[in-house]
């Protein structure tokens, strides 16, 4: 038969687990405060730095963020796997309205750096970013009178526009896919089949036709040095890819 004593030693044997188990929690919380404390410093300060090298207007800043959990092993280690840079409706340069999502791969800050927000230098791995410009703006920027522009077949532009046929003084609306190019910072676009009100134009008319769709805009000054991959029309946009590689964002003069 037990006695005395040995109930209570059993009592507080049951304890432990339960006792370990909210040290854990507690532990497990107070990391997670940490994490995010530690977290918000070093966005100000990578935020500012980023802010600072983009030509975005001073009104409509891009939203910084740092991804990854936890933290403070990326912070520790002054190198951050994914820090994205995201906005809607920016302006930059001439175009207005622009969807701007980047992300950077590799981004060294020392750990004294962020804390301080003394982040004079940011050299960063690689950068994988879209651009997407609204249909009416790049429309405005071709500058051709009632131009539509909108999303076609595989990934095409469709371009809509009044037209003069050859052999009728009457505009019509020619509609048609375009392949679109992008060389340098210039993009345009190269219209396929025409049609008018449904119906193929001939050949002996393509020609005349084409010089009044086909169309060209300059794109604007990508920040972070990236340079252009890609472009695709999205239901969105004009959606042009970008990337940069082993590049530093500096502190501005």
């Amino acid at each position: 038969m037990a006695g005395p004593m040995t109930r209570p030693r059993r009592a507080r044997r049951r304890r432990w687990p339960w006792v370990l188990a909210i040290v854990a929690v507690l532990l497990l919380v107070a990391l997670t405060i940490a994490d995010r404390v530690a977290a918000s410093a070093a966005d100000a300060a990578v935020e500012k730095r980023l802010s600072e090298q983009a030509p975005f207007d001073s009104s409509n800043k891009p939203d910084v963020s740092i991804r990854g959990f936890p933290f403070l092993t990326q912070a520790l280690g002054g190198k951050y796997d994914d820090i994205e840079v995201s906005g809607d409706a920016l302006r930059l340069e001439q175009v207005i309205g622009v969807d701007f999502d980047a992300h950077m791969h590799g981004v060294h800050v020392p750990f004294s750096k962020a804390l301080s927000r003394d982040v004079t230098s940011l050299p960063i791995d690689s950068v994988d970013a879209s651009v997407s410009i609204p249909y009416a703006e790049a429309a405005r920027l071709i500058g051709i009178k009632g131009l539509r522009l909108s999303q076609g077949a595989n990934g095409a532009l469709h371009v809509s526009v009044p037209v003069t046929v050859p052999g009728s003084s009457a505009a019509v609306t020619g509609t048609a896919d375009a392949t679109v190019r992008i060389s340098a910072n210039r993009l345009s676009y190269k219209v396929g089949q025409i049609s008018v009100a449904g119906v193929a134009l001939p050949a002996a008319v393509t020609s005349a036709v084409e010089a009044q769709m086909n169309g060209a805009f300059a794109l604007p000054s990508l920040p972070y040095r990236l340079e252009v991959t890609g472009v695709s029309a999205t239901s969105s946009g004009v959606q042009v890819t970008a990337h940069a590689a082993h590049i530093v964002v500096d502190a501005t003069s």
